[in-house]
């Protein structure tokens, strides 16, 4: 059994561009009044985030037909399975007639305690344990390029002017791209007891330092969540959204 927690409020933005899909349901809300608590008693699980490029046009629509692309793919248990789900939504995305859009997608698929953690984008995921926090996925971003290259360190990457610039995901912006062989970041992974799987758009991990993140929701993230809220309502700007995950 999973238990999940979500919540998603539109920050200082005029409209929601993030959008959630938690295992066949699709959120798309300006503000929740409350997170939303559930256990999933199946095999397999998928979550995941997504986040509208609010520069762009129809970053909502963007969001939220990813999700709905996820809802209705059949997706094999594997990195190669996740791999051409993604590249299928990419594919189809052209097909929709949208354009100079484009959207982030991060999130986790879970068979008992087997996950495929994968992302396109700055939105991230992280996985708590007893003694840390830690940023399992891989920006596509040009500060995450400054990391890799070790011009600045992750910390002050916290900092940079520049960690808006998103260059990769899905959206007809990026067809070239993926034609040139960008790919997701993908990777196998696995939860143990009294571990979590935090998934999250860039408006918690902008705010929040990840330090800070662990602080207000261990040891128990699914009772803190609330107050992880009201510090992300203190400082919010963009819109946010998370999702909490465990194995029971």
């Amino acid at each position: 059994m999973y238990r999940v927690l979500y919540y998603t409020d539109k920050g200082l933005r005029n409209y929601q561009q993030d959008c959630l899909y938690i295992d066949g349901t699709i959120v798309q809300a300006e503000s929740m009044k409350n997170p939303s608590y559930s256990e999933i008693k199946k095999k397999e699980i998928l979550v995941a985030v997504c986040d509208g490029m609010g520069g762009l046009s129809d970053g909502d629509i963007a969001s939220r037909f990813v999700c709905k692309q996820l809802k209705d793919l059949s997706i094999p248990f594997s990195v190669e399975g996740i791999y051409r789900a993604l590249y299928t939504v990419q594919k189809e995305f052209t097909r929709t007639g949208i354009i100079n859009s484009g959207t982030t997608v991060a999130g986790v698929y879970m068979k008992e305690n087997k996950s495929i953690i994968f992302n396109v984008g700055d939105s991230r995921v992280y996985k708590l344990t007893e003694k840390k926090i830690t940023y399992i996925s891989h920006d596509h971003s040009y500060v995450q390029k400054l990391i890799d290259d070790g011009i600045i360190s992750y910390t002050e990457a916290f900092y940079s002017p520049y960690k808006h610039y998103v260059e990769f995901g899905i959206g007809d912006i990026f067809m070239e791209d993926w034609k040139k062989g960008v790919k997701p970041y993908i990777k196998n992974d696995y939860l143990e007891k009294d571990q979590f799987y935090f998934i999250c758009t860039d408006g918690v991990n902008d705010i929040l330092k990840d330090e800070e993140i662990f602080q207000i929701l261990y040891p128990d993230p699914f009772k803190n969540a609330e107050n992880l809220i009201k510090e992300l309502d203190k400082r919010k700007e963009d819109n946010y959204s998370f999702i909490i995950l465990d194995l029971t």
